[in-house]
């Protein structure tokens, strides 16, 4: 788990700069999809996929903004399959962004859960995807990002309800 203090600046547009701290988790293996996991309060919990190996703290130190296309992406968690659902596409970054707050709380799920997440669009790339081991980082997080503790509860009360 990092700690980003992050600034978006909007020159010329009239609008004030925003400046936030930024957590993230993610995976650290550079050369396999994996994923990134970043909360704020400005933007709430946010989801990137890898479909190819990234080094995400490159990625957040990058100065370029990826231009984004939405893509027809399917998922799955375990072995529940969720409709397709459209996320954003980086393709010179080789990741997926989540589109809705709720995609970004299925794959919360699934790493609090411990399941795997697939993601698949057709004639592009099909990926099982590492996941960060559920450890002390994990925690870190979840104490940090409102959405993710939320999403903890969650879990806890339905598997102590088993």
């Amino acid at each position: 788990m990092n700690g980003w203090e992050r600034s978006v600046t909007f020159r010329g547009s009239g609008r004030d700069d925003i400046n936030y701290t930024m957590y993230t988790l993610h995976t650290t293996a550079t050369e396999r999809p994996g994923v990134m996991f970043s909360c704020s309060d400005e933007y709430g919990l946010n989801v990137l996929y890898s479909f190819e190996g990234v080094d995400f703290i490159e990625l957040l130190h990058g100065k370029r903004a990826s231009r984004l296309r939405s893509i027809p992406v399917y998922l799955w968690v375990g072995d529940y399959a969720f409709d397709l659902a459209f996320y954003n596409v980086r393709r010179r970054d080789r990741v997926l962004a989540n589109q809705k707050a709720s995609q970004a709380a299925v794959a919360m799920g699934a790493l609090l859960q411990d399941l795997p997440i697939r993601i698949k669009a057709t004639n592009y790339f099909d990926e099982t995807l590492d996941l960060p081991p559920l450890d002390e980082e994990v925690g870190r997080f979840i104490d940090v990002c409102q959405k993710a503790a939320e999403l903890a509860e969650t879990v806890r009360k339905s598997e102590s309800g088993k």
